[in-house]
């Protein structure tokens, strides 16, 4: 039978078959009815995974349809749930392929952001926006122009100069860097979060309110003010009492690292918890004078220090940790709030900018979409929103919605709901892993799955919350430790959140932690067999890093001396920065080895590509030495093959860089620099002769459709494209579907694929970095503004009015980072390999050291004393088996052919293209000596016209043309430069074509082939032959052919051969009856060439 809820949510473990489940459900309603595709929509996140979903529709419809074998899974599953026959199947799944490959555009699965941008075009007239709006993706580089114009506009009287001068002065005040451009793009960024757009305009609105910012920031500044003099006042006794009794603070007991360091660090501004040492917490506690004195302190002097401290130092301290307290709350506030207000009003001249040069440019930012959609959809009943789409909608499925914002799910849920709507047994879908939401920079939300149930206060009965807990994915001893060592981490993780949870953060408690990995035990697929390895190494932090790259080379070696292939070996790592270091340690120890990643497909890792954009950085700035000397060496090195130091020693030598570029390279710089941009691109391959580097033409093909695009929507001029290079099109990567090597990738990036054999180095990533959060304060004065930009910092945050805002963004740094874990962690199919370093608590690595030293897990080894942080620990479950690698089969469906790999060289041909003016003047006419004597500018004079006359004669048909031909002669601009006039010509034309058989070669009897083209190929050089006779007119009713050939000096033997010639040509084209004759104009003699 079909589901029997209006929604089903399928939370799915890693490996749980998501895409398989995802597929099911989606043939289900093809097979009850093959028009469904028409009314369902799926969604997914990446154009990746769009294309992976529709695949696997289209070939298991192909399977199911044709009875494959390998569809086999499919048809068991459906038959089961619908209750049908095979036969049954087989026909509808067959009506329903045919129906989508013949109405493609109606087989609606698509990326989330795809479906929105359709929305908005549909809704362009509500929106007040033009139909033929672009969507531009790169939000950051529209932001950081905007910053450049705001500059750039700014004057001694612009208000936004006065801004930004306050802003460097508080930097400058600060002790920080006075340049802050740099620093308002990067907070400019801000004005494309969810955040900030759902605030934006209650926001803006105080902030540009006449006086108030004034205000604000006036109060702000008294408050801190007021409570540091408070706090100064403390420090100062303590140094006046010392003065007093000629006490150093050296002679103190740790000095100052003792009970003094607190009012040291108070008397320097530090007011946070961190000067509360666990030194001063035994003065506070005990009192008197033990913790002041030194036990070695010689006996009068003891005495006198023991005193002071008991009746002094102690009693201030306890007074001043006091005031600390009282005061503490109001200045850290204080400071937090105002750090970033002069930046807070910059955003909204950087977003109104923007927005300016969206208007510009038909721009419509992609960030802006599901913001303007929301605004939109709140206000406005459902239908009308599915009558403005085109499309009646029964059914949406939606995956990976661990990762959905706020926003893109408010506007999802209005047509969920109205899909709802229309019955019980619906196919509508929800599917994700709150343990695989890993996008929270991307705005995804994470509880909103986690909790999904309330989003449906009104709907309850009508959803199905289902738990898909079978890894079919990894090994039996892979999925048994994953289960064992998440559930102890998830467990010492939220025991840590609850210890630190506060009142105030009730409605983000730490229960959400606990009901997020409440399913994080999967079940073994009974077919299995018990096999698989693990491996988690902790190294002490001597020498760390030389021996963690040391390890990964040694479990890399240990795989492949079992038999395993390179590309079924991965290594995922937390940031880009430790690819690049692996890389170049499997470079030197390991060479033999093939290493992977996306940055080696980056388009900068090309020498083709950096050849031609270092060339036009040279060619712009001819003093960029960096760049002609790597291009000088580049072309010696790949180019022209020679070895390093032969290179080396040219570039050495006087004038060395510009003899190793390319010949006359110089000397082309001006006409080259003259070229469309796209041309020379491709003027600089050909110069370069890039096509000796064998193996980058993909990249070039890239980098060339990287070009196109940005000149499609840029300024194309050699600076703004060598900018845009450095800030983003450099990192762009080719397509690398097929990798015969070890890959290393991100753990982001390794989201939804399998490795048969996974390694972590460097598992000990920092739990939490400094960033700006954006906090919503509940007390006054703060809460005057709705949002306030704070820097996340626990010692900061804590104890002032953003503490809760700390609490809330700790959890869900912890979710993340064992989100991060998980993911990571169930990549592998059949072994894990896990490094880090034993150590604190701010690093990743030590929940795992914890789990598994407090973990029961019957089969696993922990070798190495847990209580000595200087030793090793080794933990190890299963053993290492590398299974012998199943052959694929060949399979019969023709949507999932064998893809291999093409080799495709990249050719380059020179185009000489001749460029002619629209005014044809400079084609006839010669420019004349004017030192010259008479008869030379006599005899141009006869040229000149000469010319004129062959042009006339080439438009004239018949004499009934020549008045018309005159005018456009004129209308060109020739007549006026050629020295001659219109009446001279018409008389000269007239007098020419008194001539009987002149008047005849113009009369209408004939057919005309002026100036055409004959084609002559000559076998034995191989080469083909242009001949152009000025008339050729044929006569259809006696089929006689006529050449004439009009000359304007006197006779030369090589006009005749010339004429012969085309008569030749002409005869052997099946003419027989041909005459040929010459013209000579100027005297209006006419010879028939025989």
């Amino acid at each position: 039978m079909t589901n029997s809820h209006a929604l089903t949510i399928y939370k799915a473990s890693a490996g749980s078959g998501k895409t398989f489940t995802l597929s099911v459900e989606y043939i289900k309603l093809l097979i009850l009815n093959p028009q469904s595709y028409r009314s369902t929509l799926a969604v997914t996140f990446t154009n990746k995974a769009t294309e992976e979903m529709k695949l696997r529709i289209l070939s298991q419809l192909y399977g199911i349809w044709k009875l494959l074998p390998d569809s086999q899974g499919y048809i068991d599953k459906i038959k089961a749930d619908l209750d049908v026959s095979e036969g049954y199947m087989s026909e509808r799944a067959g009506i329903a392929l045919h129906n989508i490959v013949h109405n493609y555009s109606y087989f609606r699965i698509e990326t989330i952001d795809s479906f929105f941008q359709s929305v908005l075009r549909n809704l362009a007239r509500e929106l007040d926006l033009t139909a033929n709006l672009r969507i531009e993706l790169n939000d950051l580089q529209i932001e950081r122009k905007a910053v450049d114009e705001l500059i750039d506009s700014l004057n001694e009287n612009s208000e936004l100069l006065t801004w930004i001068m306050e802003y460097i002065r508080e930097n400058m005040d600060d002790d920080k860097n006075w340049n802050v451009i740099s620093q308002i793009k990067k907070f400019g960024q801000h004005i494309f979060r969810e955040y900030y757009k759902t605030n934006s305009n209650i926001l803006n609105e105080r902030l540009l309110q006449e006086g108030f910012f004034k205000q604000y920031t006036s109060e702000l500044r008294q408050i801190r003010n007021e409570a540091e003099v408070e706090m100064q006042n403390e420090a100062a006794k303590f140094f006046d009492i010392l003065s007093q009794y000629n006490i150093d603070v050296d002679s103190l007991s740790y000095g100052k690292s003792g009970p003094a360091g607190y009012f040291i660090k108070m008397k320097n501004g530090i007011y946070d918890n961190t000067i509360v040492t666990k030194r001063v917490e035994n003065v506070l506690k005990n009192g008197g004078f033990a913790g002041w004195v030194k036990s070695e302190t010689p006996k009068k002097v003891k005495e006198m220090l023991s005193n002071v401290a008991s009746e002094m130092l102690s009693p201030l301290m306890a007074h001043a940790e006091k005031v600390r307290q009282e005061h503490w709350h109001d200045y850290g506030s204080a400071v937090l709030t105002l750090r970033h207000l002069n930046q807070l009003r910059l955003l909204n001249s950087i977003e109104k900018k923007v927005r300016e040069m969206n208007v510009e440019q038909n721009l419509f930012l992609l960030s802006d979409t599901h913001t303007l959609l929301h605004s939109l959809i709140r206000d406005t009943d459902s239908p009308f929103i599915f009558e403005k789409i085109g499309n009646y909608l029964e059914n949406i499925m939606i995956d990976e919605f661990q990762d959905t914002s706020t926003i893109q799910w408010q506007n999802f849920k209005v047509l969920l709901e109205e899909c709802m709507s229309h019955g019980e047994e619906q196919g509508n879908l929800i599917v994700g892993d709150v343990k695989q939401s890993i996008y929270r920079w991307r705005s995804g939300d994470w509880r909103m799955l986690n909790n999904i149930e309330r989003e449906f206060p009104y709907m309850r009965s009508m959803l199905n919350v289902r738990s898909l807990d079978t890894n079919y994915r990894s090994s039996r001893r892979v999925i048994t430790f994953n289960n064992a060592f998440f559930e102890r981490a998830a467990e010492l993780e939220y025991l840590e959140q609850k210890a630190e949870a506060s009142a105030e953060c009730t409605a983000n408690s730490p229960e959400q932690l606990k009901k997020a990995y409440a399913d994080v035990a999967q079940q073994v697929p009974p077919f299995r067999k018990d096999q698989g390895f693990v491996s988690i190494n902790l190294i002490p932090k001597d020498d760390y890093k030389q021996a963690t790259l040391e390890k990964t080379a040694e479990a890399v070696s240990l795989l492949l001396d079992s038999g395993a292939a390179c590309s079924d070996i991965a290594i995922l790592v937390r940031s880009n920065d430790i690819i690049q270091l692996i890389a170049e340690f499997f470079g030197k120890e390991l060479p033999d080895v093939k290493i992977v990643s996306d940055d080696a497909f980056r388009l900068d890792s090309s020498v083709s590509v950096n050849i031609i954009v270092y060339a036009m950085k040279w060619l712009s700035h001819p003093d960029d030495r960096l760049a002609m000397a790597y291009i000088a060496k580049a072309y010696q090195t790949y180019v022209l093959g020679k070895s390093e130091q032969e290179t080396n020693d040219m570039l050495a030598a006087a004038e060395g860089i510009e003899r190793c570029l390319p010949p006359n390279l110089p000397d082309q710089r001006v006409d080259l620099l003259s070229m469309p941009i796209f041309e020379l691109a491709e003027r600089l391959y050909t110069l370069f002769n890039i096509s000796n580097i064998k193996g980058e033409d993909a990249y070039v093909y890239a980098f060339y459709d990287a070009l196109t695009n940005f000149l499609t929507n840029n300024t194309a001029d050699i600076d703004s494209f060598v900018e845009e290079w450095d800030n983003s099109l450099s990192s762009k990567t080719i397509q690398a579907s097929a990798i015969d090597g070890i890959r290393i990738i991100t753990i982001h990036k390794s989201k939804g694929l399998e490795f048969e054999h996974v390694i972590i180095p460097f598992c000990d990533w920092a739990m939490e970095k400094s960033n700006t959060i954006w906090c919503t304060p509940k007390v006054a004065p703060y809460n005057e503004l709705p949002l306030i930009p704070v820097d996340f910092s626990a010692k900061q945050m804590k104890g002032t009015v953003y503490e809760s805002d700390y609490m809330e963004e700790h959890l869900q740094n912890c979710v993340d980072n064992l989100n991060l874990l998980y993911v990571a962690f169930t990549r592998a199919a059949s072994s894990l390999f896990v490094i880090a370093r034993r150590g604190s608590a701010s690093t990743r690595s030590y929940v795992v050291e914890q789990a598994i030293t407090h973990m029961t897990l019957e089969g696993g080894s922990l070798e190495g004393d847990p209580s000595n942080s200087k030793d090793e620990l080794l933990f190890t479950y299963g053993q290492l088996e590398v299974l012998e690698a199943k052959a694929k089969k060949k399979s019969d469906n023709i949507f999932t052919p064998e893809v291999g790999n093409m080799n495709v060289n990249m050719e380059t041909f020179s185009s000489n293209v001749e460029f002619r003016q629209s005014n044809k003047s400079r084609d006839f006419v010669t420019e004349a000596d004017e030192n010259g004597d008479e008869e030379e500018q006599k005899q141009m004079s006869y040229i000149k016209t000469g010319k004129i006359l062959h042009y006339l004669f080439s438009t004239i048909n018949t004499t009934d043309d020549i008045d018309t031909s005159l005018a456009q002669l004129e209308m060109d601009g020739l007549i006026e430069e050629s020295g001659t006039s219109i009446e001279r010509l018409r008389k000269m034309l007239h007098k020419r074509f008194a001539n009987k058989q002149v008047a005849d070669w113009f009369s209408s009897r004939w057919t005309l082939f002026n100036e055409c083209t004959i084609l002559d190929y000559d076998a034995a050089t191989d080469t083909v032959h242009e001949h152009r006779p000025d008339r050729v007119m044929k006569d259809e009713s006696t089929q006689e052919v006529v050449i004439v050939d009009f000359k304007f000096g006197s006779p030369k033997p090589e006009y005749v051969e010339q004429v012969n010639r085309y008569i030749a040509l002409t005869r052997s084209m099946g003419y027989e009856n041909v005459k040929g004759y010459l013209w000579f104009v100027y005297s209006n003699r006419i010879e028939q060439v025989e």
